[in-house]
Order: structure tokens, then C-alpha cells, then sequence
């Protein structure tokens, strides 16, 4: 299949004309060509969140789709960690098998376009990295982890190709975050919303410490948010308020962490939504209120680490591991000192007992030279690129692509979240960057198929600098 020709990162561009209230010409966005049936009142009853609906719909998926839905629930919940009984069988392990497995025998399409390339590229990087690495047996140990992620990539951007698919991952990858918020919000309040230096956890696993725990609140936040503002016109007027749980305990789970990267990534996420926002004194506003509302629920500890933040010990720490990781970019510019080899190397040449870079872009370059850096890079300008183009895409489908056009801001914010708050902690290799690449892509995927599947003309994603336009075959 022909890859889409590259474009050209940009603005958000205009929200659908029929979201402000507009009419926006002709409808080509009907029911069959988002992925629903052809019946607007299942649609608008899965937009409400129907459990009838979204049964009804679950019924009909591919066994890859459950599979990767289970693999999803088995990396964030972690119910085998959690109850020790069952803990026998890696599960999440098993089901991205069985995930495969299925993908391979519904013969599906595996599309190989620009942020593909990118990959292929970092993945090539990390392959040669390895090769020349300072310890290359440690390195080909922890291939595996690394390609289990380009693999759970692969599987989530071609499985979940459709609206409706993407609407169910959405909403259970909300769900599993807010039973992490949620948890972090009551434990605090039983602490009396005291100081803790630990800070509050999540699941175990991935986001059992604190600064990975705030991170996940950062991206909770951002697409959370969007979720409520594209569906919450389906809801009665209880569930738009109910729901604002999900952002409220993101924000009180952040500073519950005790992490001064996690409140920046906050902060970020703040000046974001001001920025792609169309009222923004509203926006400002709305800010402002939140600032003053997390500085009154900030421990006193907590705000004297943030006046302290550059001289006390923590950061003097963090501070000297970037500029060692900085001097290993110098010393091996190309392909850096290998693949996950940062806590040898650093152990043996710097001192200390298994310290981490914490900075998870020093991390890249620092392990993979500059160029693993800058393919790094490109894949998160690539992310941003295609959640613009999937917004262009949204307009076409007028107000039907309403959900679609908002859950590309939500991932935009949340990757905004994600890359400040990511700078104050080691998370090159944890869900965070490979499940966001993974569901902007999807999130692309299920446009292209809302356009195309209507019969008419050829569909491509669009370009901001008037380049070639290249049609996409339909899919399989």
C-alpha cells in the first residue's frame, strides 16, 4: 500500500463547523462510514455510553480487538499484582500473543506510513546501538522489552481502525487511569491531605512509583478533558457533572504525588489548553482558578521543595546525572553508549549504585547516540503532525467527526504533558510515549476509514503544504 506523503506540523486548525453550531455542507460522514451501523440512534446511544451499546458493538469485534482491549487491562490494572492468588500465568504477555495471533489470522492490513518509517528508523538505531554498545550481551538481553512495545504499537494503531473501535479502548484506557486517580485522591484524603515524601502510587508495575504514577495524571487529564467536551452533549446533565471527577482527582493525584516534574508537566498541560482553546480569556480564566486551587491544596512541604527546587539535594542529584548523561552524548555521538546499558556504564565510570538518568530525552541521547535522539524526536513531532492531520480529516465528517476532533486535542495535550513531565524521570521504555504513538495513529486510521468507507472519492490525509495527495486503498 502507497505510504501518505509527509506534511507539515501546524496549528490545530478550524473546529468542525458543525460544532459551533454551523451548518458544514454536505453530511459524507454518515453512519456506515464512521464505523456504526447504519442506525443513528445505536450511534448517538453509544456516544451516551449506553452499556447496551457498547455490548452490542463489542459482540461484533474481530478476537484481535478483545485481545488487545484484555492486553490493555492487563498492563494498567495489574489485578495479578494486586491479588497474589492469581498471579501464575504472564497474562499480558499471553494476551498480546493471542492478540497477534488473531491479527494474523483476520488477515488485516498493516499499514506502513510516516510515523511506521520513523519507527523502523528509531527501531533500527536501537538494533545498531546494541551491536557497538558498551555491554552488548545486556543489550541483546533487553531487546525483546523493546520490541514488545514496537509490537503492542503495531497491533493497537491496525486494530483499533475504526470510531467506534477507538471510542471502547478510549473510554476503558479512562476508566483504568480514574481507578488509579481516584485511589490516589482517597488515600491522600485519609492522610488529611498531608505531605507525604513517598507521594501517592498507582497500579503496581509501570506506575507503582510516584513520579510515573503523576505522569499517567498528566495524560489522564489532558484526554479526559476532551472526552467530556466531545461526547458530553450525549449525557444527561448528572454524567456531564459525574464526569468531571475523571480531570479533578488527574489534577489532585499530581500534586498527591509529591512531584515538582509532575506539577510543571501540569503546568503545561494548563498553558496548552489556553493556547489551542477559541475563548481564550475563558480559558485563562479557568487557569487561573485552577492555579489558585492547586496552590491551596499543595502541602506546605511540597511548596518549599518547589522554592528549594535547583539547590536541594534531589535536584543537585538530577541536575549531575544530565550532565553526566550529557558528557556520554559527547563521548559517543553516534550511537551512544547502547542500548540500555545507562546504569552499567553510569555505575562504572561515574560512581553510585543503579542510578538513572532522569530525564528520559538524556536517557535516548545518551544510550543512542544523536541520532536515536533525533529520531526520537521526530517520532513525537510525527505524533503531532498526524493528530493535526486527523483533525482536518474530523472536519470533513462535519459533526460526525466531532469525537474524533477533540480526542486528537486530548492527545496532543497529553503528549505535551507527557514530554515536560517525562524530562524529570528516566520513562523511555514504560507505556507512556508507545501507547499515545499508538492510539494517535489509531485514532488517524479510524478518520481515514470513516471517509473512505462511504464509496465516494479516493481519501488521503491532508497536507498543509500543498503537496502530492496520495489515496489510501480501503481497508481489509
Amino acid at each position: 500500500m502507497a505510504p501518505i506523503a509527509f506534511g507539515t506540523p501546524g496549528g490545530a486548525g478550524p473546529v468542525p463547523r458543525a460544532i459551533s453550531g454551523n451548518p458544514a455542507g454536505p453530511q459524507r460522514g454518515s453512519a456506515a462510514a464512521s464505523g456504526f451501523p447504519d442506525n443513528v440512534q445505536t450511534q448517538n446511544e453509544l456516544y451516551s455510553l449506553s452499556p447496551r451499546a457498547i455490548w452490542s458493538v463489542l459482540r461484533r469485534q474481530p478476537a484481535s480487538f478483545w485481545f488487545v482491549c484484555i492486553y490493555l487491562f492487563f498492563e494498567y490494572v495489574r489485578p495479578q499484582q494486586v491479588y497474589k492468588p492469581i498471579d501464575v500465568l504472564p497474562y499480558a504477555r499471553i494476551t498480546l500473543i493471542l492478540a497477534l495471533v488473531s491479527f494474523l489470522l483476520e488477515r488485516r492490513t498493516l499499514h506502513f506510513r510516516m510515523f511506521e518509517i520513523l519507527l523502523a528508523i528509531f527501531s533500527l538505531i536501537v538494533v545498531a546501538s546494541s551491536v557497538t554498545a558498551f555491554d552488548s550481551s545486556h543489550s541483546y538481553d533487553k531487546l525483546p522489552d523493546f520490541f514488545s512495545w514496537v509490537l503492542i504499537y503495531m497491533l493497537i494503531a491496525n486494530t483499533v481502525n475504526t470510531e467506534e473501535r477507538f471510542l471502547i479502548f478510549m473510554l476503558s484506557f479512562l476508566l483504568y487511569s480514574f481507578k488509579m486517580s481516584q485511589f490516589g485522591t482517597r488515600s491522600w484524603a485519609q492522610d488529611g491531605f498531608a505531605f507525604r515524601n513517598w507521594g501517592t502510587t498507582g497500579a503496581p508495575g509501570w506506575f507503582q512509583n510516584s513520579g510515573e504514577f503523576g505522569i499517567q495524571m498528566c495524560i489522564f487529564l489532558a484526554v479526559s478533558a476532551e472526552f467530556i467536551v466531545a461526547l458530553g452533549k450525549y449525557w444527561p446533565r448528572w454524567l456531564r457533572w459525574a464526569a468531571w471527577a475523571a480531570p479533578i482527582t488527574a489534577v489532585t493525584g499530581i500534586v498527591a504525588s509529591s512531584s515538582r516534574g509532575d506539577l510543571i508537566g501540569l503546568g503545561a498541560v494548563a498553558i496548552w489548553a489556553i493556547w489551542t482553546s477559541r475563548k481564550k480569556a475563558r480559558a485563562f480564566t479557568a487557569a487561573v482558578v485552577l492555579a489558585g486551587l492547586v496552590y491551596a491544596i499543595t502541602p506546605p512541604e511540597q511548596i518549599v521543595r518547589l522554592q528549594q527546587a535547583g539547590a536541594d539535594p534531589t535536584s543537585v542529584s538530577r541536575t549531575t546525572m544530565w550532565k553526566h548523561g550529557l558528557e556520554m552524548m559527547r563521548d559517543y555521538p553516534i550511537l551512544g553508549i547502547g542500548y540500555d546499558n545507562w546504569t552499567e556504564y553510569h555505575d562504572l565510570n561515574y560512581g553510585g549504585h543503579g542510578l538513572l538518568a532522569h530525564n528520559s530525552f538524556i536517557q535516548a541521547g545518551s544510550e543512542l547516540g544523536y541520532t536515536g535522539l533525533l529520531a526520537f524526536l521526530a517520532m513525537i513531532a510525527g505524533a503531532f503532525v498526524i493528530n493535526r492531520r486527523t483533525r482536518l480529516l474530523a472536519n470533513r465528517l462535519a459533526d460526525r467527526g466531532r469525537f474524533m476532533f477533540y480526542m486528537a486535542r486530548g492527545l496532543d495535550g497529553s503528549l505535551v504533558g507527557l514530554i515536560v513531565s517525562g524530562s524529570f524521570i528516566s520513562v523511555l521504555y514504560y507505556p507512556f510515549f508507545w501507547i499515545n504513538f499508538a492510539m494517535t495513529v489509531a485514532l488517524n486510521n479510524a478518520a481515514l476509514n470513516a471517509l473512505r468507507s462511504d464509496g465516494s472519492a479516493p481519501v488521503s490525509n491532508p497536507s498543509t503544504t500543498g503537496g502530492r495527495r496520495v489515496a489510501v486503498s480501503p481497508l481489509r
